[in-house]
């Protein structure tokens, strides 16, 4: 039977970071299952994204197993036309369902290969392949807009099992993501030269069918524990991308302004999704969420100065005799007592290092935070030494 298969929402920045810190630190559950275990000493990881141009259009998928046939979605519904013979009367999606039945070979073609290249039983599982559907006139103030409709297919496609399992916030479970990709094909380069293991990102121009692989793409370096040292650099990109798009560049319309990158990434086997738009796309689109420039300088100055002052080898014994030390006898080390450790290293770097905080134009609430989780995490693989 076939059934609606859900793309999910592409997220802002602030909330992929937030979605990796708590996957880093969650270490399991209790021994009841009941509450989550975390562990924030470990080190946030360093991840190379990879942004593809945001086109502007509507969302869709075609979908595929042995037992259920072919559909086709919108980002919300099954949606179909009068050129589908099995069904007298239906929805389209700006001519979307009518051109994808129209090339239904051509994408039964693109699945059969996808699912042969990773190994995937059409018997038991459904292809989705989610791509914009765009040009033409479904949006206004697009890079594509002035062309002939297509469908440009996103980096990932998704695997689900027939028979579907969700957990209990409806989330699908089992289900994986893949990359559009096939490995190894011969074929030539962006250069024109002909090389032996060249990966082929599929599509099929002839039918309109792109890939959003095949234009030009862009990748960063985050650093999870410093993400907002990569907040410029991601503004940067979409600011260039959007003097000349270049998805609308490659097809041959120029001076089109671009509407940003999305940026994804696999972290612990889950497929992570962020967009940054730009500030020209969101004047003619209404309300659409931009980042905010930082002050890279400063957000620099605060790391140095937490990492080389606040935080040094010195003044974090000093932290842990003064709370602990023979000459204490109100508190012992343990976990319970991280607040008054923590409360100690900020008291006395204000009071000894405000002069360069003043220089340097850092305030307290700068850096409140960031001397709590070196020093938490100082303190705890302290805590741990101590008692073996």
């Amino acid at each position: 039977m076939k059934r609606f298969i859900r793309y999910g929402s592409i997220v802002q920045y602030r909330n992929v970071v937030k979605d990796v810190k708590h996957s880093t630190y969650c270490v399991g559950y209790d021994e009841d299952k009941k509450e989550i275990l975390f562990d924030r000493n470990i080190k946030l990881p360093v991840i190379t994204v990879v942004g593809t141009e945001k086109i502007h259009g509507t969302n869709a998928s075609v979908c595929y197993s042995n037992p259920d046939g072919f559909w086709v979605q919108s980002r919300k519904n099954i949606i179909d036309s009068h050129n589908n013979p099995e069904y007298v009367d239906g929805s389209d999606n700006a001519g979307c369902a009518f051109t994808a039945y129209e090339n239904k070979e051509e994408w039964l073609s693109i699945i059969n290969m996808l699912a042969k290249e990773h190994d995937i039983d059409l018997d038991k599982n459904i292809i989705t392949i989610y791509y914009e559907w765009c040009g033409g006139n479904i949006q206004r103030y697009s890079a594509v807009s002035t062309l002939d409709k297509m469908a440009i297919i996103f980096r990932h496609f998704k695997v689900s099992p027939i028979e579907p399992q969700v957990d209990d916030a409806g989330q699908e479970t089992f289900a994986e993501w893949v990359e559009t990709c096939i490995v190894g094909r011969k074929g030539m380069n962006k250069n024109g030269e002909m090389v032996e293991n060249l990966n082929f990102w599929v599509q099929d121009s002839k039918s309109g069918i792109l890939n959003i692989m095949n234009f030009p793409i862009v990748s960063l370096e985050i650093d999870f524990n410093n993400p907002l040292l990569a907040q410029n650099k991601l503004i940067d990109l979409v600011a260039k991308m959007e003097i000349n798009s270049p998805v609308g560049q490659a097809l041959g319309v120029e001076n089109n302004t671009g509407e940003g990158y999305v940026f994804t990434f696999t972290y612990k086997d889950i497929l992570h999704k962020f967009k940054v738009k730009g500030e020209k796309h969101a004047k003619g689109s209404g309300k659409v969420t931009t980042l905010k420039p930082v002050d890279d300088v400063l957000e620099q100055a605060k790391i140095d100065f937490v990492n080389n002052v606040a935080c040094t080898p010195s003044r974090l014994e000093q932290a842990w005799q003064e709370c602990f030390g023979i000459d204490n006898e109100k508190d012992e080390p343990s976990r319970k007592a991280t607040g008054a450790f923590l409360k100690f290293m900020i008291n006395d770097t204000v009071k000894e290092e405000s002069d360069i905080m003043a220089t340097n134009k850092i305030s307290l609430k700068d850096i409140n935070s960031m001397i709590a989780n070196v020093a938490r995490t100082w303190f705890n693989a302290k805590l741990d030494r101590e008692m073996l």
